[in-house]
């Protein structure tokens, strides 16, 4: 395959400040900001090969000061070194911001061109709920990127991911009452989730794992763990992030998103005990409008048309593996599944952890991809 050109975005954002221009380690760096309150870092290596990796950060809290999160910086040292040049933004906001990030970071491509050139190639690249990002940029402008480099990507979309620690949270108070304060749906404000969400469910689990191992069981939940310690973390990184409920609320103006009034819970535990939950778990109703805000912001489609690799770990307690079953599924249905190369790795934990990646896997992976779409090369999976 012939290495592939892209269009250039001729609509570049009005950058609203001077930009700075550094240098270290032979890389080119230029900041600036630009769009309602966002920051951009470009970053081009001396020995640039041409190409351009478009990177999308993943999630960060409401509460941080709107900036560059270590990933920024680990992906500008890793792709500049193997000599690709990256432009990253910080988002207008922090939250979950898939729709300012899509837009953010596609913006990059001709702020990049203004300063540095037009390049031969670009690839859309994120981590996390940036992986998602990355997945909706070429979704939108296919045209436009070689390829998709996703790792440990939300690559099942919002709802899915908002379903599965929701229902979580809702399991684990049945089976464990008046452990944590307010519900899946009414977080107190102020809440501090390691001393009210963390430390209480881990001392209740191990006083009593059955409802640990129950929660697990269940389809609607599929906790990963290979262990009793994993166990517990993959439940209360869930629970951790259900209590985000509160954030994503004040994006939806107050309509609730979260729905499992028709929700039947199954799985491997016996039938009387699986009658006993759905009898008993607390029922929860969204709004049209709530959950039209999570299918938009984002449910990918699988309209894939260029090379795409994700890279996830065995056992991610923060992004379960259904999210790359669901994805593979919507790109093969949508008859796209050629173009599509999912991996799972062992990581720094023997397969447990969120992102938990080690550099060679990383960069073998980065290689792998566009060895398929600059050369044809297609990789295992």
């Amino acid at each position: 395959m012939m290495r592939r050109a892209f269009l250039v975005v001729l609509g570049v954002a009005t950058v609203l400040g001077l930009a700075r221009t550094a240098r270290a380690d032979d890389v080119a760096i230029v900041d600036g900001t630009f769009g309602p309150g966002a920051l951009y870092r470009l970053a081009k290596p001396a020995a640039w090969n041409g190409a351009l990796v478009v990177y999308a950060h993943g999630f960060v809290s409401p509460g941080q000061p709107v900036g560059f999160p270590l990933d920024v910086e680990q992906a500008i040292l890793g792709f500049t070194s193997q000599g690709y040049a990256v432009a990253a933004s910080s988002f207008s906001d922090n939250g979950w911001v898939v729709k300012d990030g899509t837009q953010r970071t596609h913006q990059l491509l001709g702020i990049f061109t203004s300063k540095f050139g037009a390049p031969t190639r670009l690839y859309a690249a994120g981590g996390s709920m940036g992986g998602l990002i990355a997945i909706r940029l070429i979704e939108t402008y296919p045209n436009e990127f070689a390829g998709l480099y996703a790792v440990c990507p939300v690559s099942g979309g919002l709802r899915r991911e908002l379903d599965y620690v929701a229902n979580v949270r809702v399991l684990f108070d049945l089976f464990y009452p008046g452990v944590l304060p307010g519900s899946a749906v009414d977080v107190p404000p102020g809440l501090d989730v390691a001393t009210q969400i963390v430390a209480p469910a881990l001392a209740a689990m191990a006083g009593d794992p059955t409802g640990a191992f129950a929660i697990a069981s269940i389809v609607q939940t599929p906790v990963p763990y290979a262990s009793l310690p994993e166990l517990f973390q993959s439940i209360v990184t869930a629970l951790g992030a259900a209590a985000g409920y509160r954030d994503l609320l004040a994006l939806t103006h107050g309509q609730p998103f979260f729905d499992n009034t028709d929700t039947q819970y199954t799985g491997a535990l016996p039938a009387p005990t699986l009658a006993w939950i759905n009898a008993n778990v607390e029922r929860f109703a969204a709004s049209p409008a709530g959950l039209n805000f999570v299918e938009h912001n984002y449910t990918p489609t699988g309209e894939l048309h260029v090379p795409a690799l994700t890279l996830t770990t065995y056992r991610d307690p923060l992004v379960p593996a259904f999210n790359g079953i669901a994805y593979g599924a919507t790109v093969a249905a949508a008859g796209n599944a050629d173009w599509l190369v999912q991996r799972s790795v062992a990581g720094t934990d023997n397969g447990y952890g969120h992102c938990t990646f080690t550099p060679l896997e990383l960069v073998t992976a980065f290689q792998d991809l566009v060895l398929w779409a600059e050369y044809g090369i297609k990789p295992a999976p």
